[in-house]
């Protein structure tokens, strides 16, 4: 059994959309009754993602029946989490809690560009409506994260809201489909 450990409901519901992809093109295989909820931990937030006292109840489970984790989270804005924030800060507590958890699997992590939506945006071709829209309304001063254009942009593609072959999700893919393989 594997586990993946993420910040939000937001990041749940992305990295679902990654197992689908993944499993559509036969590159992770699920049994047919597989709930994806049972590989995915929703934390509440990156500070209690980090914190090695967010996982003391979860230690004993994952000691007895988890192979291996993989911990996704955001490196924010800078000025959002000056502890842990940007991506050498992150680097570093991901280091610590692994460290502190002392856990005797292998453990994981993947880091998104800032937070979830720059990353998911970074992928609108630059000649895309939704960016004029971005600069028209100044989305970026009103929530500098990127949220409304993420939000606008699965709003106006709902049933194919990310493309999930551009370059920016094939490192994840691959961490992904790395974590499920060593699972068979």
């Amino acid at each position: 059994m594997v586990r993946i450990f993420v910040e939000g409901e937001d990041d749940k519901k992305f990295i679902i959309k990654l197992f689908l992809f993944l499993k559509k093109n036969n590159l992770i295989i699920f049994e047919s009754n597989a709930n994806f909820d049972d590989f995915i931990t929703v934390m509440g937030n990156k500070s209690k993602l980090l914190n090695v006292e967010s996982y003391v109840d979860k230690s004993p489970i994952i000691k007895k029946k988890v192979r291996k984790v993989l911990f996704i989270f955001d490196c924010d804005l800078e000025t959002d989490d000056k502890k842990c924030g940007g991506i050498t800060k992150s680097e570093e507590c991901f280091i610590t809690l692994k460290s502190e958890l002392n856990w005797n699997i292998p453990m994981d992590h993947y880091i998104f560009n800032k937070n979830l939506d720059y990353f998911i945006t970074e992928t609108i071709e630059k000649e895309h409506c939704l960016l004029k829209i971005e600069e028209c309304l100044e989305l970026n001063s009103l929530k500098p994260n990127r949220k409304p254009l993420a939000a606008l942009y699965g709003i106006m593609y709902p049933k194919a809201p990310y493309n999930l072959e551009h370059t920016n999700f094939d490192t994840l893919k691959q961490k992904l489909i790395k974590l499920f393989k060593e699972e068979e």
